[in-house]
């Protein structure tokens, strides 16, 4: 077989381009004949292999999207000129028959950016199209998947089917294992060419490009050490990568002189088996392959829960994986902590005996044998262009899409409303709930706000509500983060993806989520407790966990660069349990849903957590008023949103508690006005609290 293997840039360093290499023999090994396009090639090319490098470098000084559109045209004559049975793509392109899945979700990261101007440039549309020529529901390209986690991101935003993906097992290479009996001789020998001595901690960072990989992080943790733990610790930062700012950094945080910036290089296991951790604190990484790399070299590892490779190191009991979202302060604490930990030689010893494992090594023998699989079949390769249907259904559970929306289409599905009980109509926006195969459902389709309603959001410089779009976005959002919410069933949206497609004041789109069963609002709640209030030790108790519960829930969502905008009592769900007759706190279950307006950023603004604070209090002063909720609930729950002792959590904030009471009280004067002056008919609606919307 004859394969087209395109890749941006290949440089030694970079683990993209190692698993580029390892692919690339596996294919020579088995006598097949492979072409290379590239548009940068660093160090010595492969044997036996034709390495073509593609674009136009009179002007270097141009953007990279603008290189690597001139590569693609380059690329795509050569794909005209010759005949491959697979072309094989190492970064996003068009025309590829084959991806190997190693980077993250441009989009994903973009649109979470929250920078609309930024959207309308060349650049982002450039990365846009290339992304979505892979994994757009157009494309007929099979997807070599890495991760999991990165995989649901990507379906999350491009809907993609689970029949294009193929998972790949981890990309450790046998040959960079360190033979155990070796590593004393190498430690002694790396400490001495580097003048580290046997009594120093010995910190690893390691990864090109050290932006995503957090070293500003790492720097920072080390900075934070006791002066007794940071004065025999040492950082090795290795990686391919602009260092100035980072040197600079050092030098501000005062640890300079402890930070060796060392530049890629080809020996990372003798590395490895000269350090005592790796330091790994990535903003966001598709795998991390550096991570296994450490674990079968016996080096535990510190690092973030958005590495695909993260839960490897968990799985290995080998060091520790901070969760989300990140907070320095934990960081520096788990740092400290691992350093002196009795644990460390056991994260080492755990970690040979997980590297002793088969699996962790055939990544490039599973990648060539889906390869030949796929060349086999008939590609029926078609590049022409697409015209995308102006509804689509982006997704449909496998319960609905075999039972009653058994080959529906969008419109039917939307119609499908008069069928069921009209729980809400408002502007825009109309729910319904459907029964089927005994199972509730709620389905909420949106028909656009028009443009008077638009401008009237942008006067007030607020972000109109679309369509369901926010609600689908913001579920795997807090899922992703560990919060209870709503069961997604079906999505559905008209257009194309993309921020800015049209239509864009009459967007119609729907979305269909599963009842909570047995469950009930707080709203609902507060009124029980009005009339019964909790007296006995474990009601007390249970209003206690609920009190925390919320507070964790709340500082979880703005630290993860979410709000809510509609944070009240009435969109939190309480699935009750019992044990004993006794209400159960372990067996219980809280969920915050109504997420149509719903904004996800990389960092929540202080307003915006103000306002949903403030919409909580406003929602409880009911209870307040009735004694139910003490001031020692109030600062039980300023505790744990802030994640600090109650004293600290009082002096140290209370100008903000005061701006929430008095915010509260604002929304409690406006309410009453609108009760006197009463309300339009049009606005009377069911509470959502009773209908999970």
């Amino acid at each position: 077989m004859k394969f087209a293997f395109c890749l941006f840039n290949y440089f030694p360093y970079s683990g993209l381009s190692r698993d580029f290499r390892r692919i690339l023999d596996e294919c020579q090994h088995r006598g097949h004949e492979a072409e290379v396009f590239v548009r940068t090639w660093q160090g010595p090319q492969p044997a036996n292999t034709e390495v073509t490098i593609l674009g136009d470098w009179r002007n270097n000084f141009s953007a990279n999207h603008d290189k690597d559109k001139r590569y693609y045209r380059s690329l795509s004559q050569k794909l005209k000129e010759n005949s491959f049975d697979a072309v094989v793509g190492f970064n996003k392109m068009p025309r590829l028959d084959v991806y190997y899945g190693a980077d993250f979700c441009y989009i994903a990261r973009e649109q979470k950016a929250n920078h609309p101007a930024l959207r309308l440039t060349p650049r982002y549309q450039h990365l846009f199209d290339f992304e979505k020529s892979v994994f757009g529901t157009n494309s007929q390209t099979l997807i070599l998947s890495l991760s999991e986690r990165e995989k649901k991101v990507f379906q999350e935003y491009y809907h993609t089917p689970d029949s294009r993906f193929s998972l790949l097992p981890p990309t450790l290479n046998p040959e960079d294992r360190m033979p155990v009996q070796d590593r004393s001789g190498i430690r002694q020998r790396i400490r001495k060419e580097f003048q580290i001595s046997e009594d120093d901690l010995l910190l690893l960072f390691i990864g090109s490009g050290f932006e995503t990989k957090g070293l500003d992080r790492a720097l920072r943790a080390l900075a934070s050490l006791p002066s007794d733990l940071q004065k025999r610790s040492q950082l090795m930062v290795i990686g391919q990568d602009h260092s100035e700012e980072y040197q600079q950094l050092a030098k501000q945080l005062g640890v300079g002189r402890k930070v060796h910036f060392l530049g890629g290089r080809p020996d990372i296991p003798e590395l490895l088996a000269a350090g005592e951790l790796l330091l790994h604190p990535a903003y966001r990484e598709n795998t991390g392959t550096i991570l296994l790399e450490a674990i079968a070299a016996g080096v535990p590892v510190l690092t973030t829960n958005v590495c695909g490779y993260a839960h490897h190191v968990e799985r290995a009991s080998a060091g520790i994986v901070l969760s989300s979202p990140f907070e320095q302060d934990q960081l520096n604490l788990e740092l400290a902590n691992v350093l002196l930990s009795p644990m460390r030689k056991e994260w080492e010893t755990n970690g040979l005996r997980y590297g002793e494992n088969e699996d962790l090594y055939h990544m490039p023998t599973d990648a060539v044998d889906i390869l030949e699989d796929h060349c086999r079949k008939d590609l029926g390769r078609d590049f022409t262009a697409v015209t995308p249907s102006a509804f689509s259904i982006r997704y449909l559970d496998k319960r609905l899409s075999d039972g009653i929306f058994h080959g529906a289409s969008f419109d039917q599905i939307r119609q499908f409303q008069g069928q069921g009980e009209l729980i809400r109509s408002g502007l825009g926006r109309r729910t319904s709930r459907l029964e089927f195969d005994d199972r509730s459902y709620y389905l909420k389709t949106h028909t656009g706000v028009g443009w008077w309603e638009i401008i009237k959001n942008w006067t007030y410089l607020r972000l109109p509500v679309l369509g369901a779009k926010n609600e689908w976005h913001g579920v795997h959002h807090l899922q992703r983060h560990g919060i209870d919410t709503l069961t997604i069933a079906g999505y559905g949206t008209s257009g194309e993806i993309g921020e800015f497609s049209w239509p864009y004041a009459t967007r119609q789109s729907f979305i269909i989520t599963e009842e909570i069963k047995g469950s009930i609002s707080l709203e609902e709640l507060s009124y029980e407790w009005q009339q019964n209030p909790p007296r006995k030790k474990s009601e007390l108790r249970y209003k206690r966990w609920l009190i925390r519960r919320i507070a964790e829930m709340a500082r979880t969502i703005h630290q993860s660069g979410a709000n809510h905008r509609d944070f009240y009592l009435c969109h939190f769900l309480l699935q009750r349990a019992y044990d004993n007759g006794e209400l159960s706190i372990e067996k219980s279950k809280l969920y915050v849903i109504d997420l149509h307006r719903m904004q996800i950023r990389r960092e929540t603004p202080e307003r915006w957590k103000l306002k949903d604070i403030s919409g909580l209090r406003f929602s409880c002063l009911a209870l307040i008023d009735a004694g139910v909720l003490t001031q020692r609930d109030l600062y039980r729950f300023m505790s744990t949103y802030l994640g600090a002792p109650l004293r600290d959590a009082w002096s140290g904030y209370r100008s903000l508690w005061g701006e929430v009471v008095s915010k509260a009280n604002n929304l409690r004067a406006a309410e009453q006005r609108k009760s006197l002056e009463g309300l339009p008919a049009t606005a009377k609606t069911v509470p959502a609290a009773r209908t999970q919307h």
